[in-house]
Parts: C-alpha cells; sequence; structure tokens
C-alpha cells in the first residue's frame, strides 16, 4: 500500500514539473507584436532609417485590432 501512495505521490510531482516546463516554453516562443513587426519590416524590406517608424505603425494597428475591443452581442 505505501508503494502504491509514494508512486502515486511521485507521478503527481513529475506531471506537474513537466507541465510547469512546457508552460515556461511556450512562454519563452510567444512574439510580441514589436517582434513581429519587427520581422514582417524585415521582410517588406524597410529602409533601417525607416525601420523605426513602421514598427511603431504597426505596433498601434495591431493595439487598436477591432478584436480587442468588439462589443458584446454584435
Amino acid at each position: 500500500m505505501k508503494k502504491i501512495v509514494a508512486f502515486a505521490a511521485a507521478a503527481a510531482l513529475v506531471s506537474i514539473v513537466s507541465a510547469n516546463a512546457m508552460a515556461t516554453e511556450k512562454a519563452a516562443e510567444h512574439k510580441t507584436s514589436e517582434d513581429m513587426c519587427k520581422a514582417q519590416a524585415e521582410k517588406d524590406k524597410v529602409s533601417a532609417d525607416k525601420m523605426a517608424a513602421y514598427v511603431k505603425t504597426c505596433v498601434e494597428k495591431h493595439a487598436r485590432a477591432p478584436h480587442a475591443a468588439k462589443p458584446a452581442g454584435k
């Protein structure tokens, strides 16, 4: 009986640790809107002198996306 309880406790501990590790890894993979805008600017071959303005405009555009302020019921 003690072996079953110890095994269950160990299995629960391992699952908690692995779930936490996966969540941390997933958070590290998530890109910010600024990172995505910089990548898009590089893809669009925006010149270095216009890069800051492009990224600022892109981030602002994503910040006021329609899905962020959609009224309920419509």
